[in-house]
């Protein structure tokens, strides 16, 4: 006696499902590249990646879309059908994504990651640090800090402050105020972001001068100053004796990178 076939389906939920997810998760990242908002999550670096990454799940989406329209036997079905509850993680990843609107770091997290601003005495280690552009920064009259070369100067000022006491510069960053600091300082920090925004740092330096209390954290200046040497914490820092300002809008892209 034969056995009885079940009944074949001719629409597989589960396969329907996962083009769903798949489409949704293309579309994000489609979406994020094209409004440009992808370097406010990771380094510019790894973009041409993520690019790759929602192309290769284009033919990923159409295996599963001919995987929808194929039959499944009764005893798939009930076993795609019964598992529809494991996809919901994605579809509130992809819900949260398009509806809460996109944000960049503020100075409310400058205190919980640490700033990389006042150093201590240079120690044997830091001393023997590569400091590629310490002869460039030597020349000048008056240091430039670009996105570029953003890291590099602020740990050149911030380690060897001696060696640039008395040079010009400007540069741009958002205000935060330093914890027991005078009325008169502040620093002027921008996030740098290493691999993604979960592991950037804040890096700035200490600033003096005209009007700096009355801005309050977040705000985005442009300054030009004079580099000099402070105590502060019973310590040797770098400061920025600020000789004027200019409040500006926030940049587009936020963030700075490693000079290497």
């Amino acid at each position: 006696m034969q056995p009885r076939k079940r009944n074949l389906r001719s629409f597989n939920t589960g396969a329907c499902i996962q083009s769903i997810i798949l489409l949704g998760f293309i579309i994000l990242l489609l979406w994020l590249d094209i409004t440009k908002q992808l370097s406010l999550y990771i380094n510019p670096k790894f973009i041409i990646l993520t690019q790759l990454s929602y192309l290769l799940l284009v033919p990923m989406l159409v295996i599963q879309i001919i995987d929808t329209l194929l039959p499944t036997s009764y005893e798939q079905y009930c076993h795609k059908h019964s598992g529809i509850g494991k996809y919901t993680p994605f579809f509130l990843i992809l819900f949260l994504a398009f509806a809460v609107p996109e944000n960049t770091l503020n100075a409310n997290l400058v205190s919980s990651k640490g700033l990389n601003s006042q150093s201590s005495a240079i120690t044997h280690s830091i001393k023997d640090l590569p400091r590629p552009l310490a002869p460039v920064f030597s020349q000048m009259d008056t240091i430039k800090v670009t996105n570029l070369n953003y890291t590099e100067a602020m740990c050149e000022i911030n380690n060897f402050p001696n060696e640039y006491a008395g040079k010009k510069i400007t540069m741009t960053g958002f205000v935060f105020q330093i914890p027991g600091a005078t009325n008169n300082q502040t620093s002027l920090v921008r996030y740098v972001v290493m691999c993604c925004t979960a592991d950037s740092l804040p890096y700035g330096v200490m600033c003096e001068g005209i009007e700096t209390q009355k801005y309050p954290d977040g705000t985005w200046l442009s300054i030009e100053g004079i580099i000099q040497m402070v105590t502060y914490d019973g310590k040797d820092a770098a400061s920025i004796k600020i000789t004027s300002l200019q409040k500006i809008e926030a940049p587009k892209d936020p963030y700075v990178y490693p000079y290497n």
